[in-house]
């Protein structure tokens, strides 16, 4: 019976000594956070939803009105990224090719200008990132995890270098148990995507999936990293991490 009841208190003493540094008493297995993240990944959800009628709207506009075919492109693209979560597989299909058909249509001038001043990499990465999903959704898994890798083999990408890429497809491999990948996709971004930012989010990425957390893949995954009790850098400040 004393053995038992110095269990309790030792078990007892570790919650409050970890309460004292976390906001979640029970750290990455709290209820409380678990709830959290279930309401986060229906925000997700309804977010994108909502993007992919907003970025079709965007694309149709420009399609019809504007004499920028960069833009024409640009907006198609970052339309597919949310067509290929939803949209039927050859709605999808239809839009990559729509895609290269745009390229196509502009003159030499224009593809070698657009060559130079981004290698036309955010465009390759939605074209990547849709493909990916697709094969996910129809269960080719290895497939997907090789598109996904794919997606990311860019260089010169003002837009990705500066904002990242694309995240939607890794928080559902993530929650999915899909944790290799995951891990590969956030190693390969070291390559374009720099800086004390960057460096710190993927730092906090790596020990909140060590810790087994479910992760949003969002910049609040720094706050809330902290709250669970985690010791991880506070991205919010600046340590000298990083370029």
């Amino acid at each position: 019976m004393l053995k038992a009841l110095a269990g309790k208190i030792a078990f007892i003493s570790l919650l409050v000594n970890f309460s004292a540094n976390a906001d979640y008493a029970l750290g990455c297995n709290d209820p409380e956070y678990h709830q959290y993240m279930a309401e986060q990944f229906d925000r997700f959800d309804t977010k994108n939803r909502r993007l992919l009628n907003d970025t079709l709207s965007d694309y149709e506009r420009s399609l019809a009105t504007s004499a920028n075919p960069y833009q024409v492109i640009g907006d198609l693209s970052r339309h597919l990224r949310y067509s290929a979560q939803f949209d039927t597989f050859d709605e999808v299909n239809a839009k990559i090719d729509r895609i290269f058909e745009h390229a196509n249509e502009l003159s030499k001038e224009q593809q070698i200008a657009g060559y130079v001043l981004d290698s036309f990499s955010s465009e390759t990465h939605a074209v990547g990132i849709a493909r990916a999903w697709l094969a996910y959704r129809q269960g080719k898994h290895e497939e997907a995890f090789k598109e996904l890798l794919e997606s990311i083999e860019i260089s010169d990408s003002a837009v990705l270098s500066a904002f990242g890429p694309d995240f939607n497809l890794i928080r559902q491999l993530y929650r999915d148990g899909h944790i290799e990948p995951v891990v590969a996709y956030i190693n390969k971004t070291e390559d374009f995507w720099t800086g004390r930012r960057p460096d710190g989010l993927r730092h906090v990425w790596r020990e909140m999936i060590n810790a087994e957390c479910k992760i949003q893949f969002d910049s609040f995954d720094a706050v809330k990293a902290l709250e669970l009790g985690l010791r991880v850098i506070d991205v919010n400040k600046d340590y000298g991490i990083g370029r």
